[in-house]
This record gives structure tokens, C-alpha cells and sequence, in this order.
């Protein structure tokens, strides 16, 4: 029997291709499952694996407690000063990943057989550390993917000749607009024009690899730029980029809250699921001028909406990080579970101020990433986040609790996340 088999998800509209694994179920119950899935699942000795049943299919999901991804922030420096930047809330001196921490953490990565993929980001700008080249060269050595996240100001020949040659596989540029003047107003101290001439370079000198480096476009949607959603996948196409990821901005002050268009999605979530909300499912139909009144009307704010059984919202109250299996190493070695957590910084909701104390498990010049991951209190916090029982203080401003994020109306203490804007699905990373 063969393991696995490969199936196109779409013959017409994409070449992306579906992995069907096969299994044999045994009598008592036992499923055994082919070599290479086991290790996708992290599915070894006492490994639990979550079987979720949902409309009929059942969806397999790996072990929470073993670790696929790594963010690592080689610095916290950065070279522009972009409005949509919660470092503009910061009291912290930044700093570089010093090549001592790097070492250590590069020798630590080793003992994780279920990782996949190191991200090269943060709060910070990569290519503004020295030695970024010889970090991304010696994590690929492990055998993983890596992908990095950029400004694109600081790609010259020599930087993406670098890239091309230590097989950097994804590399993501933030793009706020599609339009110079307005790019240029939103990230201050790019040049839009140049930006995308380095990214032509990379398309013409990758091309001539076996495997081109991948493309990806990070965008911070505000209601400035809203209408440049309608170029971006032009723009994309322009530098040869494949993907392009939405993300909402983190309102660090009053003035960028303004900004925000999301403000009406996060307080429907209080009605969305109450008890007798009606589910309506729509097949495929053509989003035209005769459609688009009635469409408007079911989606805004109607999140109970299907498409032919499959809802159309973004999962709220839920951690990526957390279920994606995914760790945070700062810039100076301190551990912390999310990008939300890094550093302390403000948001503001609904004209209320809250400070967000950042969040260490450990520190990997003192211990190992391994002692810190599967440390009982790293364990405990990931079964909290998964649980998600916190009060929902994205929504409230009843109390004062709602002013830090050190315990909440549930009886939670720090960190608490009812109002992390990730895990409501607001703002999301590459």
C-alpha cells in the first residue's frame, strides 16, 4: 500500500497540490499510521495527537507540546521609523543578537527532530544585523526551512546575492501601500522605487537557482490604504510575489485606532455564537453589482455565514502561536510564546489604554530552548492559551483590569489574553 498519494485541490484554478495519507485501523482501535506522517503528527511514544470531528471529517492535529517553529529576532534595531510600529511605544534600549546566543541557540535547535521552519523577524529589521547572512547559511544547515521578514530597504546586490546563496527559501517584504506617495507617508524612510527594483533583481538573480527563493507581500490594511487592496495583487505580480497576507494595525495609540477596520468584527463576536443564531449556507455566486447589497448585508456581521458548509470568519479566541506549535526567541535569548508578548508596548480599544508587560519563560544563555519548551510552566501556559478561558476583555471596559494585561475578571493572572488583537484574529504575522 502506498503511503501517501498527491491530488490537485483544483485542476483549474491552482497547481497546489493535496497529500493523502493512507492508514490501516487495527482491531483494538489502534491506528497505524505510515512513517512519514508519524513524524509530521510528532506522533512518538507518549505523543497525544487531538482528533477534531467537524461536519463529518475528522481533522488530525499533532501534539501541542512538541515544537515545529522558531521566531528568531535577530535584533530589535530598525532602520525606519513606519507609523504602523509598536516600537514607537517602547522604553527599551535595543539591541543585537549577540554571536555567543546565536551559537548556542543554533546548537540547541539540533535536539528538536519535529522542527520545521525558523523565521528570521520580530520587532526589529533582519537585515540590519551584521552577521544575518551566516545566521540564515547555518540554520539551513539543519535541514529546515527559513524564511525571513524585511523592510526591503537594506537589499542591495551583495545582501540578496547573500540570501540566494545561504538558500534563504521564503522571504516576506512589508509593503503598507501600492501607491509611492502613500507608501512613503506610512513607512517613513523607504523609497518605494527602490524597494521594488531590489525585488526585481531577486526575481532575476534567484531565477537562475533550481529552487528561486519565494516571494511574499505583508500588508497593513488602514483606512488610509484600504483601496490599494485593489492594486496589491498587481503589485504582487509585479515583483513575482505569491503570496500576500493581510494583517490589520496594531493600534499603539489613539490616533492608529482610528485607523483601524475592525473595530465592528470584534464586538459581533459577543453575538455570533449565542444560542438560536441561525446558520446559512451559500453555495458559489457571482459577486457582482446585483449581488453585492444583499451579500454586504449577510456578511457584515454575520459570522454564522457559509459557503457551502465552510465558514467564512476568521477563527477568533484561539492562538496561532499556541497551535501552530511555535516559540519566540528574542534578540538578547529570552524566550516568550508569542510575537504579542516579545515586548512591552500599548494598545489602545475603544479609547482605552492597556500596557502589555512582555512575557519570559526562560533564557537560553542560561538554560536550553529544550529545558525552557517542555519546562511544567511553558506546558501549563500552552493547555491555558489552547483552553482559552479568559475574560473577553477586547470588548469591555467595565474595570480597571482591563488596563494591563496582568489578570482578568476570570480569575486569570499573567499573562492574561482575552484582548490579544492575534488571537482574535485581527493581526497576524508572516
Amino acid at each position: 500500500m502506498r503511503e501517501h498519494e498527491e491530488i490537485r485541490r483544483d485542476r483549474i484554478s491552482t497547481p497546489e497540490k493535496i497529500r493523502v495519507y493512507r492508514a490501516r485501523l487495527g482491531k483494538k482501535g489502534s491506528l497505524d499510521l505510515p512513517s512519514r506522517l508519524a513524524k509530521k503528527l510528532a506522533a512518538a511514544g507518549q505523543d497525544r495527537l487531538e482528533i477534531v470531528e467537524n461536519r463529518g471529517a475528522l481533522e488530525v492535529r499533532p501534539s501541542l507540546h512538541t515544537l515545529a517553529r522558531v521566531y528568531i529576532e535577530p535584533t530589535s534595531r530598525c532602520n525606519l521609523a513606519c507609523r504602523t510600529c509598536i516600537r514607537n511605544t517602547w522604553a527599551e534600549t535595543p539591541g543585537d543578537m549577540e554571536s555567543e546566543t546565536f551559537a548556542r541557540l543554533l546548537r540547541q535547535l539540533r535536539g528538536f527532530r519535529h522542527l520545521e521552519s525558523v523565521m528570521f523577524g520580530g520587532f526589529g529589521e533582519p537585515t540590519a544585523h551584521p552577521r544575518i547572512l551566516d545566521m540564515i547559511g547555518k540554520v539551513k544547515a539543519l535541514g529546515i526551512r527559513v524564511e525571513m521578514t524585511t523592510n526591503g530597504t537594506l537589499l542591495d546586490d551583495t545582501m540578496l546575492a547573500g540570501l540566494i546563496r545561504n538558500r534563504l527559501d521564503r522571504l516576506w517584504i512589508s509593503f503598507d501601500a501600492a501607491e509611492e506617495a502613500r507608501f512613503e507617508t506610512i513607512r517613513k524612510g523607504a523609497r518605494f522605487r527602490a524597494v521594488l527594483e531590489s525585488l526585481r533583481r531577486l526575481r532575476s538573480m534567484s531565477g537562475k537557482r533550481h529552487r528561486p527563493i519565494a516571494l511574499g507581500l505583508a500588508f497593513v490594511v488602514m483606512k488610509r490604504n484600504i483601496d490599494d487592496l485593489k492594486s496589491i495583487e498587481e503589485l504582487a505580480q509585479t515583483v513575482g510575489a505569491d503570496k500576500v497576507l493581510v494583517s490589520n494595525v496594531l493600534p499603539y495609540s489613539s490616533d492608529m485606532e482610528k485607523e483601524m477596520l475592525c473595530l465592528l468584527t470584534l464586538t459581533t463576536d459577543t453575538f455570533t455564537f449565542a444560542p438560536g443564531k441561525i446558520e446559512m449556507s451559500l453555495p458559489r455566486l457571482d459577486i457582482s453589482s446585483l449581488t453585492r447589497e444583499a451579500l454586504f448585508h449577510l456578511l457584515q456581521g454575520y459570522e454564522n455565514l457559509t459557503l457551502m458548509g465552510n465558514k467564512v470568519y476568521a477563527p477568533s479566541q484561539q492562538c496561532r502561536f499556541v497551535q501552530e506549535r511555535t516559540t519566540v526567541v528574542r534578540w538578547d535569548g529570552q524566550v516568550s510564546p508569542c510575537m504579542g508578548l516579545l515586548h512591552a508596548h500599548i494598545t489602545y480599544l475603544y479609547g482605552n489604554e492597556r500596557k502589555i508587560s512582555s512575557y519570559g519563560l526562560g533564557d537560553i544563555r542560561r538554560s536550553t530552548l529544550r529545558k525552557i519548551w517542555n519546562s511544567e510552566g511553558y506546558k501549563a501556559f500552552r493547555e491555558k492559551v489552547r483552553a482559552f478561558e479568559f475574560s473577553p476583555c477586547h470588548v469591555c471596559g467595565g474595570c480597571t483590569l482591563v488596563d494591563e494585561n496582568k489578570e482578568d475578571c476570570f480569575g486569570n493572572t499573567f499573562p492574561v489574553c482575552g484582548a490579544c488583537l492575534w488571537a482574535q484574529g485581527v493581526i497576524q504575522c508572516p
